[in-house]
């Protein structure tokens, strides 16, 4: 027989539901909150800590997080071009791979170098953290969340070597550019990407407009979509995104991200190359063959 939850279970359960409800308001407004109609995933107790992954957070995970669950809404639309949904995915897909692929080996080259100079991480921290529940409803949402935590690693371990001596303000600088700028670069093609399918769900109600009947709820869908993309190309730039670092200057956010992910590969096999110890010629090789 299950025990019924004490008193103090019940107020702890309480909490949690009411910090989640809380967040998914503070996170996506209050009217989007409430008419939500998809399972929600809450990433409770989450922490970041660095200024430009709390930044990015702040500025962009609720408008990126709105257009990847549109993706899954659009889906069930039968006159939506399924390719581009299909290019959406996929395009996505691989720039968050990719921008993964450049975190982990920074942040492992990181860590080997503090290692090699028996440097510890205890005593770091970033004096302002903030905590946070973290409401998921789109896949790549919890995928682009994970990226702000690594990056906050890849901060944390750069500023560490910094300050310790291991390496100069340069290198960290360098570091910590890259990874930012990946992320930036994200928003940018995310943006793109958005936009080809809201210009794909307004020929979708067009066609309903020419037919002569027209589904109020889909219209109105596009209609937000559309004011959401206006307000956040608006803001883009304004002054939290004030670090000269993040200004790609005309650059293919595409390829930056995957130039560094390559970069970032070929970097880490490089050094594990220059390390390995050159084997000793087997006793066969070695010996002069009879005659």
């Amino acid at each position: 027989m299950t025990q019924a939850p004490s008193l103090e279970e019940l107020e702890a359960i309480n909490k949690v539901l009411a910090n989640r409800q809380g967040a998914l308001v503070q996170v996506f407004g209050d009217d989007y909150a409430h008419n939500l109609q998809t399972p929600v995933v809450f990433l409770d107790e989450e922490t970041l800590e660095s200024p430009p992954s709390i930044r990015f957070y702040k500025k962009d995970y609720a408008y990126l997080s709105k257009q990847l669950y549109l993706e899954y809404q659009y889906r069930s639309w039968t006159s939506f071009n399924q390719d581009v949904l299909a290019r959406y995915n996929e395009v996505i897909t691989k720039k968050l791979a990719n921008i993964n692929i450049l975190m982990d080996n920074t942040i492992t080259r990181l860590e080997k170098l503090l290692s090699q100079n028996n440097v510890s991480l205890e005593s770091t921290l970033y004096p302002n953290p903030v905590t946070l529940t973290v409401p998921v409803i789109a896949t790549h949402a919890r995928s682009y969340f994970l990226l702000l935590v690594a990056l906050d690693r890849v901060n944390l371990l750069a500023g560490t070597a910094n300050l310790l001596g291991v390496i100069d303000s340069t290198q960290r600088a360098q570091a910590e550019y890259i990874c930012k700028k990946a992320v930036r670069a994200f928003r940018s093609i995310m943006q793109t990407e958005v936009i080809k399918i809201y210009r794909e769900a307004q020929r979708v109600i067009q066609e309903q407009r020419t037919g002569g009947k027209v589904n109020e709820g889909m219209s109105a869908i596009v209609e937000q979509q559309g004011k959401e993309i206006a307000a956040f190309t608006a803001t883009a730039n304004d002054g939290s995104d004030a670090d000269a670092s993040l200004d790609l200057g005309g650059m293919d956010p595409a390829k930056l991200i995957d130039d560094a992910a390559a970069a970032s590969v070929a970097t880490n096999k490089g050094k594990a190359k220059a390390k390995a110890p050159v084997p000793a010629p087997a006793a066969a090789e070695a010996a002069t063959p009879a005659a």
